[in-house]
C-alpha cells in the first residue's frame, strides 16, 4: 500500500500545520496505487514575493528559458495595474527565488468576474509559437459563458490571433499536455488536449476526454481527432467528435486539470480537483495521478478530499499544475503551481513536492 503524506501550509503569509499522513483507502481513490511512485510529500507553500494578485495562472515554458503567465480577476504583479479578467506576466527564475512583472496585450480584458469573463485555461510553447486556449467564451449575446477558443502568438503574448472556431461542445476548460521547453522531448509531432468533459468550467465531470492536432495545424479545427478508446493496445483517434471517450474516469468528479509530462520517470503526471460529498464550484481536494501514456491507464499517486487545510477548516484550491520548468532532471522534485479563494491564497502559490521513486528490480 502507497503512503501518501502531506505537509500542509506552514509560512505565516499562508498556511501552517504539521505533517499528516494519510493512506490513499482513506480517501476511496479511483485508480490503484503507483507501483513506481510509494510516496508524495508535500513541503510549505511558498508565495511569489512582493505583490501577486489573481487566479489560475496557465504557464507556458519558453524557448529563452522564461515562462508566460495568465492571471484572472485581478492585477497579477503590480498594484498600480487594473483588475482585469485576463491579463499576462512573464515569470523569471525558479521558486522560491522567482519573479514576475505584468505585461501589456492585446488580449488583455476588462474584468469581468467568475463566469461573466474570459479566462485562460492554459497556455504553451510550440516552436516558438505560442498557443492559448480561453474558457467562458461567449460567442453572442445569446449564449452562455460556456465555450472555450483558441489563440496563438508569435510575440511573446503581446498580440494575439484569434481562431475562428471554437469548441460548444465538452472542451470547456481545455489543457494542453505539457513538453518540456518550447515543446522539445514532445512523444510526437502532435499538440494534445485534454479536459473535464463537460462544457462549463464550474461544473465537476467524472470523465476527462483527449484531443490532438499535428502541431503545425493548431489553429486549425478540421484537423483535430479526438480521443475514441483503446483497441489492441493502440489508441484509437477519430475526426468525429461525438466517438470520444474517455482517458480518465473519477466517480467524484474532475475539474480544472493539468498533465505535464516528466520526463526524469517517464511519466504523466496529471492533477484534478474533486467533490467532497456536496456541491461546491471549488473544493480542498486535490488527486495526483501518474501514467505511462497521455490517456493511462493511471495510477493514484496522492489523493485527499482535503489536500488544503488552515486552522481545521478547508481551503478552496483549483487549477493545480507542475510546470515542466519545475520539475527535476530526475523527476524526483516537482513543485506544484495553484490558487485558491480562502487563506490568503488568492495568489501565486506554488509547493514542492518531493516523490519516492520505488526501485525497479531487474
Amino acid at each position: 500500500m502507497n503512503r501518501f503524506s502531506l505537509s500542509l501550509p506552514g509560512l505565516a503569509a499562508c498556511l501552517l500545520l504539521s505533517l499528516v499522513h494519510h493512506s490513499m483507502a482513506d480517501f476511496d481513490a479511483p485508480y490503484p496505487p503507483s507501483s513506481l511512485i510509494s510516496e508524495l510529500k508535500w513541503s510549505p507553500v511558498v508565495k511569489m514575493k512582493g505583490y501577486a494578485n489573481g487566479d489560475n495562472w496557465p504557464i507556458a515554458w519558453m524557448h529563452d528559458d522564461s515562462q508566460l503567465t495568465a492571471f484572472c480577476d485581478g492585477k497579477g504583479f503590480s498594484k498600480k495595474d487594473p483588475d482585469l479578467s485576463l491579463g499576462f506576466a512573464c515569470v523569471y527564475g525558479d521558486p522560491p527565488e522567482f519573479r514576475a512583472k505584468n505585461i501589456r496585450s492585446d488580449a488583455d480584458t476588462p474584468t469581468g468576474w467568475g463566469a461573466e469573463g474570459i479566462k485562460a485555461s492554459d497556455m504553451i510553447a510550440v516552436d516558438d509559437v505560442l498557443y492559448m486556449f480561453v474558457r467562458n467564451y461567449k460567442p453572442s449575446d445569446s449564449d452562455d459563458f460556456t465555450n472555450s477558443r483558441l489563440a496563438c502568438s508569435t510575440d511573446y503574448g503581446v498580440s494575439w490571433t484569434w481562431a475562428d472556431w471554437h469548441f460548444s461542445d465538452t472542451f470547456g476548460c481545455p489543457a494542453f499536455v505539457q513538453f518540456g521547453k518550447d515543446y522539445q522531448g514532445a512523444r510526437d509531432e502532435y499538440v494534445y488536449i485534454a479536459s473535464q468533459a463537460n462544457d462549463s468550467a464550474y461544473g465537476y465531470s467524472p470523465d476527462i476526454v483527449m484531443a490532438r492536432v499535428n502541431k503545425g495545424a493548431v489553429m486549425r479545427r478540421s484537423k483535430y481527432t479526438f480521443f475514441g478508446g483503446i483497441e489492441n493496445g493502440q489508441a484509437i483517434w477519430s475526426v468525429d467528435i461525438a466517438k470520444r471517450k474517455p482517458i480518465f474516469t473519477d466517480p467524484k468528479g474532475t475539474q480544472r486539470i493539468a498533465i505535464t509530462y516528466n520526463a526524469g520517470l517517464g511519466r504523466y503526471i496529471l492533477t484534478s480537483s474533486h467533490l467532497t460529498g456536496k456541491k461546491a464550484t471549488h473544493t480542498a481536494a486535490l488527486g495526483v495521478f501518474e501514467a505511462p501514456e497521455p490517456w493511462g491507464p493511471w495510477s493514484t499517486i496522492y489523493y485527499d478530499d482535503h489536500w488544503s487545510v488552515q486552522d481545521g477548516k478547508d481551503c478552496r484550491t483549483y487549477h493545480h499544475r507542475f510546470p515542466g520548468k519545475w520539475i527535476s532532471a530526475d523527476g524526483k522534485t516537482m513543485w506544484l503551481l495553484y490558487s485558491g479563494l480562502d487563506c490568503d491564497l488568492y495568489s501565486f502559490c506554488v509547493k514542492k513536492a518531493v516523490l519516492e521513486v520505488v526501485q525497479k528490480q531487474y
